[in-house]
């Protein structure tokens, strides 16, 4: 068999490094008939060279014991003869022996003197050396050392790593415990080979039941089974002495790493992180909006503590008190800092909820060496994670530290000249990550382009791909497709709003660099109304700024957010602007006297809640620091509260004639077939209509001449125009078409 074979003897004295004297000579016993690998005695006073060669070591011990204990095994016959086909038949012997055997006990009791002594003098040969080799040299030993283990724990931990170096061991581990299936070492295997002496089997055996730092090391499902198979996170360890980023785990070593970015802000949480991490803390919890910086904070902090930091995703594991005790072996296989992240909850609705109490538990409870602990999280923790907790809160940056952002990110991005970083900053109350996104974005456009400046639209659709809402739910997007050409009012009104645009565009110079910022607690958004007759232009108009700005607009669709039910229709208001805060757009409130409605006296219950309703309004109105821009055909029913709360009125009047001629030849387009014998102030004197009207006929007469193959000529026009009138039920006396009368009866 694989030991039969004579021992050789070795008598090299074992000398000891703090005495020079020679101790007693070692004597390796010689075995029977039989004989194992046996432990290097060649380099008694030399450390290990490598993980392999104290392998080689631990190989020889484990043989030794695995032949002793299958030469005192209990359950063979009473002459030690193997007929029962290793447990697959049962002979009457060996059911007649295990009948009035004694109870299992270690290998130890069972040994004579010499092999004892074979073992002990074996044993202090590993012992000796590994004294001599530096513990962190290579993985085996780091493991060793950080998780503490006794003479017992250790031995059993190298029985199981023999067995998955060298395949003949599950061959072994299945004949000694009578179970072809069983290939690994079971709790029971390992404690009757290594039990110290005096000590219960019980004992120890019951100690695999605990949570231990120990127990951690195998997996989980093997060993409630009672299997000791190593955790392939363990095995990874052994084999490169660091861990693979995988499944929510990364490891960021800032010994030799540092953050992809230079900490452009936050440096007073830097400041106050370091003091912290002086001071003893246990725990550090930082919360705040996700990409406000949490981790990257403490990716600085570790490149500044010259440490290793292991960062767990706990959003992206499964069964979290499974993944906080995967992370905490990881970061103990690592002699690291751990920091967990992503510990909320999300509901149905999209609510973030702090983390579940089954997290929390998991959390306390979790035994990490390495402290602080991190924690970050977008909603406070329900209760400290240990005693000593720190609390940090990170808040969305302001207007000056978003400037500061976007002018790092977009340092090096060519930008054409009307490109004003302080509008973005003042535009898009970013966190530093959808910053940092649109940086990234805009650097790759570039390059694709060949290095070419990018333009003001360019850099807001960058921008805009960063944003994250919901409020698709609730609005329409409106996709801008009018210019200030298309516009036809009086040129008071253009000015307006062009006035209404610049308060966008120079926010910042107002707010911040002169300080009115300082001196509004509130009210710093923009809020336009438009009045005036259907069809003028309000909603063409709304595009045009939403196009001037670069901004998205998103109309308000009214039925969504009114509810007959108490209190929804807040609710629903509610979503609306915070979900605008988010997407950094322009909210177009359409015939918004619905809502905006002037207050009554209370005679009712219903009264009594719509007044509630445009209360509530009114609060959101003048928070928001957005854009908002509302609509109405009904200005006298506009309650008077919401008039001082408006930031521009534009007044659009119905068009005189010679309006009405400038809009039909602007709805035209410059590719559109058109036929000299149209009369155009005719048309526009005789038809008193509203742009949207006029709208309709340029289209109803350009489809008329298309299926006639034709260009669009003065009997089309009249026609178009005569139709649109019918349909306001206006009748069109024939003699006020004078010359043109005969056109329309062809």
């Amino acid at each position: 068999m694989w030991w039969e074979r004579k021992s050789q003897a070795a008598s090299k004295p074992l000398a000891n490094k703090d005495n020079e004297q020679a101790a007693e000579p070692l004597a390796v016993q010689e075995l029977e008939p039989t004989e194992t690998r046996q432990v290097s005695y060649a380099e008694l006073d030399q450390p290990y060279k490598d993980q392999w060669e104290l392998m080689e070591d631990a190989f020889a011990l484990i043989d030794y014991r695995l032949y002793l204990y299958y030469k005192n095994h209990q359950w063979l016959g009473p002459q030690g003869e193997m007929r029962n086909m290793l447990g697959l038949v049962v002979s009457r012997e060996e059911f007649e022996h295990n009948l009035t055997k004694a109870a299992q006990t270690g290998l130890l009791e069972k040994l004579t003197e010499a092999e004892l002594e074979q073992l002990r003098l074996s044993e202090a040969v590993l012992e000796r050396r590994l004294k001599l080799t530096d513990a962190g040299a290579f993985p085996l030993l780091r493991v060793l050392e950080r998780f503490s283990m006794d003479t017992f724990q250790r031995w059993v931990f190298l029985l199981c790593y023999a067995g998955k170096l060298d395949a003949k061991y599950e061959r072994l581990f299945a004949y000694l415990q009578d179970d072809v299936t069983k290939k690994v070492p079971t709790v029971q295997l390992a404690v009757q080979l290594y039990l110290p002496a005096g000590k219960t089997v019980e004992e120890y055996t019951a100690a695999f039941a605990r949570k231990s730092q120990f127990n951690s090391l195998f997996q989980p499902e093997g060993l409630a089974e009672g299997n000791l198979q190593l955790h392939p996170m363990v095995l990874a360890f052994l084999s490169a002495g660091t861990l693979e980023d995988d499944h929510g785990l990364r490891v960021f070593d800032g010994r030799s790493d540092a953050p992809s970015d230079p900490l452009v802000i936050q440096q007073v949480l830097a400041t106050e992180l370091d003091g912290a991490m002086a001071g003893g803390a246990q725990a550090i919890a930082i919360t705040g909006t996700e990409g406000v910086g949490k981790r990257f904070q403490v990716l600085h902090l570790m490149e500044r503590q010259k440490a290793l930091c292991l960062f767990a995703d706990m959003e992206a594991m499964e069964h979290p008190a499974r993944a906080v005790e995967r992370a905490a072996l990881a970061a103990r296989l690592l002699d690291a800092y751990v920091c967990f992240y992503g510990l909320d909850s999300v509901t149905q609705e999209g609510e973030i909820e702090p983390a579940s109490p089954v997290l929390s538990e998991a959390l306390s409870q979790a035994d990490i060496q390495r402290e602080p602990i991190f924690l970050l999280s977008q909603r406070r923790m329900p209760r400290p994670i240990r005693p000593a907790t720190v609390e940090f809160s990170i808040e969305r940056p302001d207007e000056a530290e978003r400037l500061a952002l976007f002018t790092h990110y977009f340092e090096k991005v060519p930008l054409a000249p009307e490109v004003r970083l302080q509008e973005l900053s003042a535009k898009f109350r970013f966190v530093p990550r959808q910053i940092q996104g649109a940086g990234m974005q805009a650097a790759g456009l570039s390059r694709i382009s060949g290095g070419e400046a990018l333009d003001n639209r360019t850099v807001h659709a960058c921008c805009y791909r960063q944003v994250v809402h919901r409020l698709d739910k609730l609005a329409k997007r409106v996709e801008p497709c009018y210019s200030w050409e298309d516009v036809v009012l009086p040129e008071s009104q253009k000015r307006l709003m062009q006035q209404a645009c610049n308060h966008v565009r120079y926010q910042h110079q107002v707010y911040q660099e002169w300080g009115f910022g300082k001196k509004l607690g509130y009210g710093k958004g923009l809020s336009i109304l438009f009045a005036g007759a259907p069809g003028t232009g309000k909603t063409m108009c709304a595009q045009v700024i939403a196009r001037e700005l670069n901004m998205e607009i998103y109309k308000i669709n009214i039925s969504q957010i009114v509810s007959k039910y108490i209190g929804e229709t807040e609710k629903n208001l509610q979503a609306v602007f915070t979900e605008a805060r988010n997407s950094n757009c322009i909210l177009f409130f359409d015939e918004c006297d619905a809502i905006f409605g002037k207050r009554s006296d209370v005679k009712d219950a219903h009264d009594r809640n719509a007044n509630v309703e445009v209360a509530y309004l009114l609060q959101q109105i003048e928070d928001y620091d957005g854009v908002c821009v509302l609509a109405t055909n009904l200005v006298q029913n506009i309650d008077a509260a919401f008039m001082r709360r408006i930031t521009y009125v534009v007044h659009f009047p119905f068009p005189e004639p010679p309006q009405r001629k400038e809009i039909y030849l602007r709805t035209l387009p410059a590719g559109a077939p058109v036929d000299e014998d149209v009369d155009w102030e005719f048309i526009a004197e005789k038809f008193e209509l509203s742009g949207g009207h006029i709208k309709n006929i340029v289209l109803g007469a350009a489809f008329m001449a298309a299926g006639e193959g034709t260009a669009i000529s003065m009997r089309h026009m009249l026609r178009a125009a005569v139709n649109e009138m019918r349909k306001n039920e206006i009748v069109v006396v024939r003699e006020e078409l004078r010359e043109y009368a005969d056109l329309l009866e062809e």
